[in-house]
C-alpha cells in the first residue's frame, strides 16, 4: 500500500469557524490551495501580488509542504489578487472584521488516497474502521512535527536544557543530513571546517547569505554561545523548542496506553521520533483527566495530576533529563509553556470508498481538529502495513543517526542504554578533531531506563546509527582553555599570539 504516491494524494481543506467570513470588512480573505509550497512561501507570493509585506498577510496556521492544501489568508489593504500558477491558485473568498488567527480554524478536512492496496490490506482497513470511528485514536504529534530529525538537527531544546549550548548551536547549523540540498551541504562542510575560528565562520556565514549575526556576535564573545541564540529568527527557536516538548509528549502518552491498553489490544507503530502505541477498543483513563494529558512547561511544575507527572517524569529520564531540567534557563526565546492537549480524537465523517475505476485503490476522508495529524489516523486503521514508502525508512534512518546521543532511537524502541567510551558522541568528536589537536575524553551517560512500548513493535526496527561527529571548540575541559591561545584554534595557528 502506497500513500502520497501522486500530489493530489494527499488533499487538506481547511476549516472555519461559522461566521468568520462575510459580505463586507476591512479584510479581505482569500483561498489559498498550495502544493510543493510552504504556507509562509505561499504567503510571501500573495504579499508580493497584493503589494502588502508578508508580515501584512495572516493565516490560521501553517500546512505541510507536501501535498495539495487549501488554507484561508487574509489581507488588509493591498490590490485585489485572483491568480493561478501550476503550484498555487489564489481567490476571494470573502472578507472579515478581523484578521484571521488560530481561533478562526476549527479543524482541517482530508482527503487521502491509498494505492496499491491489498486484498489483505483492504480487510484490515474495513475490519479496523468501526474501532476507530467509536473510539478514536490517541493524539499523537505526527512526523511532520519532527522535521528537525529529518534535517540531522536532532534535539536542540534538550541541549539547551543540559547547558551544552554549543552542541546545540553546532546541532542547529552544521549537523550534517543525507536530506541537505547541495548548497545547504556545502554551507555545513565550510562552517564545520571553521567551526571556533568564529571570524572564519563569520566570513562564510556572509557569502552563504545566512546566520552571520550569530557569527558577529561570536567573534565579539567567543563563549556566549547561549547569547548566539538572540540572533536565530524566533520562528526557528519556537520550532526546536516545540519539538522536543512534543516528544516529550508523545514519549509519556506512548507509554501511558501502553501500559493502560487491555490485554491483547496494544497495537505498537513505528514513528519519526519513536514508536507509537494504540489500543482496540476504548482507552481508560481517569475521569479527573477531563480527557486531557498534559503537555509540561517548566520543571513539569504545572502538571496537576501525579499519574501523568509519572509518565513525564519516565519520558524524560529517557533522555537523561530530571524533571528539575526540563527548562531552558538563560538563552532568549526558549520558555517552555505547558497546556492540556486533548488525549484521544475522534475522526469526523470517516469513510473509507473504493475507487470504482481502479483497483486496488481506496480514498479515505475525515475531519480533525486543529492540531491532530491525518497521518496517525491512518497508522491505526492499517497498522500492520509492512511495506513503508522508502522515503520513509530513509527519514527513520536519518532519524536515528540525528538523535544527538539521545537513548530512545526513532524505530528501535528500545531501553536507553549507555555510551561505551570512544563510541558515542564523544568518542567520534574525538576521532573528528585529531588534525586540529584537541581531545575530548570520556562519554555522557544516562540512566537506563525501559521503554514499555518497545516490547512488541509492529515492524522491524530502523538501523541504530550514530549521529556524525564534529569537531569542537573548546578545551579537554568544558570551561577551560588550550594553553597558549583563544578557544579553538587549530594548534598550528595558536603559536605566536
Amino acid at each position: 500500500m502506497r500513500i502520497k504516491s501522486k500530489p493530489g494524494d494527499f488533499r487538506v481543506f481547511e476549516l472555519l469557524r461559522a461566521g468568520y467570513l462575510a459580505d463586507r470588512g476591512r479584510f479581505r480573505v482569500y483561498r489559498v490551495t498550495k502544493r510543493k509550497l510552504t504556507s509562509l512561501e505561499a504567503a510571501g507570493e500573495l504579499a508580493l501580488a497584493a503589494g502588502v509585506k508578508p508580515s501584512d498577510v495572516a493565516m490560521a496556521g501553517l500546512k505541510d509542504r507536501q501535498g495539495v492544501t487549501t488554507q484561508f489568508m487574509s489581507v488588509r489593504g493591498g490590490r485585489p489578487v485572483r491568480f493561478m500558477t501550476p503550484s498555487l491558485k489564489v481567490e476571494t473568498a470573502g472578507f472579515a472584521p478581523q484578521a484571521l488567527t488560530s481561533r478562526d480554524s476549527t479543524g482541517n478536512g482530508f482527503e487521502i488516497v491509498l494505492r496499491g492496496v491489498a486484498a489483505s490490506e483492504r480487510a484490515e482497513i474495513e475490519r479496523e474502521l468501526p474501532d476507530v470511528r467509536d473510539n478514536g485514536v490517541p493524539n499523537y504529534y505526527g512526523d511532520q512535527r519532527f522535521g528537525n530529525l529529518r534535517h540531522g538537527q536532532g534535539w536542540v531544546a534538550k541541549e539547551l536544557a543540559l547547558g551544552r549550548h554549543e552542541d546545540a548551536l553546532w546541532n542547529l547549523l552544521a549537523a550534517p543530513s543525507e536530506n541537505d540540498n547541495p548548497r545547504n551541504r556545502a554551507f555545513k562542510r565550510a562552517l564545520a571546517s571553521a567551526w571556533g575560528e568564529w571570524k572564519r565562520c563569520r566570513e562564510v556565514a556572509g557569502a552563504f547569505g545566512q546566520h552571520h549575526s550569530i557569527f558577529e556576535h561570536l567573534a565579539r564573545d567567543a563563549e556566549d554561545f547561549a547569547g548566539a541564540f538572540r540572533y536565530v529568527k524566533t520562528e526557528v527557536r519556537l520550532i526546536h523548542l516545540y519539538a522536543f516538548q512534543s516528544h516529550i509528549w508523545n514519549r509519556a502518552v506512548a507509554r501511558f496506553v501502553g501500559e493502560t491498553a487491555a490485554r491483547g489490544a496494544k497495537i505498537v507503530v513505528p514513528a519519526l521520533e519513536g514508536p507509537l502505541s494504540f489500543a482496540r477498543g476504548p482507552l481508560p483513563t481517569p475521569a479527573e483527566w477531563k480527557g486531557t494529558f498534559r503537555v509540561p512547561g517548566e520543571g513539569l511544575l504545572d502538571v496537576e495530576h501525579a499519574d501523568q507527572r509519572a509518565w513525564l517524569t519516565a519520558a524524560l529520564a529517557a533522555e537523561g533529563l530530571a524533571p528539575e531540567q526540563f527548562r531552558i534557563a538563560g538563552v532568549p526565546g526558549f520558555a517552555l509553556k505547558g497546556e492540556d492537549r486533548q488525549l484521544v480524537i475522534r475522526p469526523r465523517g470517516l469513510e473509507v470508498v473504493p475507487d470504482r475505476r481502479a483497483q486496488g485503490v481506496l480514498r479515505v476522508r475525515f475531519d480533525l481538529p486543529r492540531g491532530a495529524y491525518a497521518t496517525l489516523v491512518l497508522a491505526r486503521l492499517a497498522p500492520s502495513r509492512a511495506a513503508e514508502e522508502p522515503e520513509d525508512s530513509a527519514r527513520r534512518r536519518a532519524a536515528g543517526a540525528a538523535s544527538s546521543g539521545a537513548p530512545e532511537r526513532a524505530g528501535t524502541g528500545g531501553a536507553a542504554r549507555e555510551e561505551a567510551p570512544g563510541q558515542g558522541r564523544a568518542g567520534q568528536r574525538e576521532s573528528r578533531r585529531g588534525a586540529r589537536g584537541a581531545a575530548r575524553g570520556g562519554a555522557r551517560r544516562v540512566p537506563a531506563v525501559a521503554d514499555p512500548v518497545a516490547e512488541t513493535p509492529a515492524a522491524p526496527p530502523a538501523p541504530d546509527e550514530r549521529p556524525a561527529a564534529r569537531p569542537r571548540a573548546g578545551a579537554a575541559a568544558r570551561g577551560g582553555r588550550p594553553a597558549g591561545g583563544r578557544r579553538g584554534a587549530p594548534p598550528e595557528r595558536r603559536r605566536g599570539r
